[in-house]
Parts: C-alpha cells; structure tokens; sequence
C-alpha cells in the first residue's frame, strides 16, 4: 500500500488542495451572497453559472489538454481559477460574480480532467480499487476541511476569498515539480444521445436528477441552514459532516449493486434520498441535531446515485467504452446541476429554508416512481453486470478511463 500512496502522493496532493480552495469557495459565495441581501433565486442563478461552466469545460477540456500537455493546462488554469476567486472579494456584483463561477466553473473541468487522467494512469487493475478508495478519502476529507474554513471569519470577508485563491493556486505545484511523466489522455468520444436513451434510460434520469439534488444541495444548503437563524459556524460544521458522510455507503451499495439487480438498487436509493429529504424537511426545521443526522444520510445515499446510474448504463453497453458512456452521461448530470439551484431557489422563496428538500423530495420521489415502472422490462442477468465503480460527487470522463471489466480478472 505505501508504494501506491507514494507513487500518486503529488496528485492526491493537487486534489486535495483543489478540493479544499473550491469547498471554501463555494460556501463562502453562497453566505456572501445572502448576507448582502439577495434571496435564494438570484443566489441559485449566479452560483448556477458554476455548473453551466462545468459543462463547457468537460466538453472542450480534452482537447485544449491534448494540443498543450497535462502540467501547462493544470498551472495555467489553476493560475485562472485563483484570480476569480480574488476578484469575487474586489466588488459585490451579481453579473460579475455570475461571469466568475462560470470561468471557474471551466477550469476546474480542465482541473479535474488532469487530476483523474493521472490517477487512472496509475490504476492497474490490481491496484484500481485501492487507489480509487484512497481518492475518495482524500477527496472528501479536503472537502470538509475546506467547509471548516468558512467559520474563520464572517461571509464576505475578503480573507476567506484569499485563503481559497491561495489553496487553488497551491495546487498547481505539486504536479509542477512531479518528476512522473504525464499520462496519456483517454479519447474524449461520447455516446449518441440517441444511442445512450436506448441504452439506459433509467440510467438519463438517475443522472438528471443526481445532478439536480446534489447541485441544489451544495450551492443552497448553507443559506438554508443560515436561514433558520444558525450561526456560520454552525453551518461551516454542518458542510463538513456532509461532505463526509458522501463517502460512508459507497462501497456498501456498490456491493450491493453488483450483487443484484441494478434497477432495484437505483430504485432504494431514490426512495432512501427521497426520506432522507423528508426527514430535513419536517424535523430538521425544528431540532439541529435532526437536520445534521437527515442530512448527512441524505450525502451517503444521494452520492451513490450517480456511480449507479453510471454502472447500469456499462451494464447495457456490456463495459464497451466506459469514458465514452461517462462524458455523455455527465452532460445528462450536468444539465441537473443547472436546473436544481433554480428550481430548488424558487420553492425556498415560496416556503422558506424547507423549500430546498422539498424539492429534492418531489424530484426523487418521481424518479422513484419511474424506477419502479422501468423494472417491469427485460434486464441484464446480475451475473452479467459491470462493475460499480465509486467516484467523487464531482467528476470528469477521464475517472472511468479504465476497463472496469479489468477489476474482475484474477
């Protein structure tokens, strides 16, 4: 194990800080942004802009990184991403904020890129589930550490923007002075969305929604918290027992995935989300410890959906071109991410802090409800599944470059 955690130490090392400086960020804007004044939707369209950028840069990153190489992509980009975090503390605008997401939101899809080509370089199919475990680990756990920054000081201070800057552009380093050759990039071809609807469509909706939930969430939440008259402290803690807890069940129902008929495992997470959404709803309105404990079950299982939906759409294209499947499936992932914050912000205007599981609790329990109509079809034999392959809430094509058939060959 300690040779593996060598081998990959400067990468995991550029993630974490990435991680850490984007967590802060996000939380921040979203407390500055409420702090000033603005309410939920107009917080929800400029952070929004995140995700919208996301997408773009998911898209075009492959092959920007391909004509200049992985570190010139990765320093350059992490070099963007630190001045807009600064900007964000030199005037309060929501156009300009707006425009700043958006270009962060490009960089860190080429970021990530970069980060995931060079972890899969590195898993063999021996080693893949080792590291990918210490990745999560180490993504959620700089995730949290980011969310505990933000009680430093009051939302809007100009500090927490510097901090952040100062984390992101830190990342670059590492793999800067890495002595390890880049990886070679995996091909950035998609599915036809045509071709991906015949092959999964439960897998479409599970990344629409997965990407509306957790976008909503992660972008709304703090304001939510904050709007039920907690301090930032509290909602800094809060983040953090969240971003932690989306790695406890990964590998649970990922065991459980592979071991039996995907559809019903998909169809229990989306019930599982959906209570969980109820419970942050009703009780977590009125006792603090009920909405630490509603949400963090709320991560866990809402953070498995995406790797499920993922999984079952390999099942149906029988593990053939798994980066390929990944890139059109998180364009699905990534139009959820831009309509949650909305559609979510304007239930929180009509009903107050609730209003953000609300809406979460009506989209999976529909989705729920579509799940269970889709078992009445033909499947693949549970003998034939592919493997189910745990991964960050945030993620890009190049985490699934390998094989996943690969890990079941002795």
């Amino acid at each position: 194990m300690l040779p593996l955690v060598l081998s990959a130490f400067s990468v995991f090392m550029a993630a974490a800080l990435f991680t850490a400086g984007q967590m802060l960020l996000g939380t921040q804007l979203s407390l500055g942004l409420s702090a000033a004044g603005f309410g939920p939707m107009h917080i929800g369209l400029v952070l929004m802009c995140y995700s919208f950028g996301f997408m773009l840069g998911s898209v075009t990153g492959p092959r920007l990184i391909s004509r200049v190489g992985h570190i010139r992509v990765f320093s350059a980009f992490a070099a963007i991403t630190c001045c807009a975090a600064l900007m964000h503390s030199v005037v309060l605008n929501d156009l300009l904020w707006a425009l700043l997401r958006a270009i962060s939101g490009f960089c860190g899809a080429l970021l990530l890129i970069v980060l995931e080509s060079w972890i899969n370089a590195h898993a063999t199919p021996q080693a893949r589930g080792r590291l990918m475990s210490l990745y999560m680990v180490n993504y959620y756990l700089a995730g949290a550490g980011g969310q505990l920054l933000v009680g430093l000081y009051p939302p809007g201070d100009h500090r927490l923007f510097a901090i952040a800057g100062g984390l992101l552009v830190l990342a670059s380093v590492p793999l800067s002075l890495t002595s390890r050759p880049a990886p070679a990039l995996p091909a950035s071809s998609r599915m036809a969305f045509g071709e991906l609807f015949q092959a999964s469509r439960i897998s479409i909706a599970g990344a629409l929604v997965a990407g509306f939930a957790m976008s909503a969430f992660y972008q709304l939440s703090p304001v939510s918290v904050k709007g039920l008259g907690y301090d930032v402290g509290t909602v800094a803690r809060y983040m953090a027992c969240a971003v932690v807890a989306s790695m406890a069940l990964q590998y649970p129902i990922g065991r459980l995935s592979d071991r039996y008929d995907r559809r019903r495992v998909i169809l229990g997470i989306a019930l599982a989300v959906a209570a969980a959404s109820l419970l942050a709803a009703t009780v977590g309105q009125l006792s603090l410890s009920g909405l630490f404990v509603a949400s963090m079950l709320f991560t866990a299982t809402l953070s498995c959906l995406y790797p499920a939906s993922l999984a079952r759409l390999n099942d149906r294209t029988h593990g053939r071109h798994p980066v390929a499947a990944n890139s059109s499936l998180l364009l699905c992932y990534g139009v959820g991410q831009c309509v949650g914050p909305i559609v979510s912000a304007a239930v929180m205007h009509l009903i107050g802090p609730a209003g953000l599981y609300v809406s979460v609790f009506v989209a999976l329990l529909a989705f729920a409800g579509y799940s269970l109509r889709r078992l009445e079809t033909a499947d693949t034999a549970v003998d034939e599944q592919q493997r189910y392959l745990p991964m960050p809430s945030l993620s890009t094509p190049g985490i699934v470059n390998a094989d996943p058939a690969g890990d079941n060959k002795p």
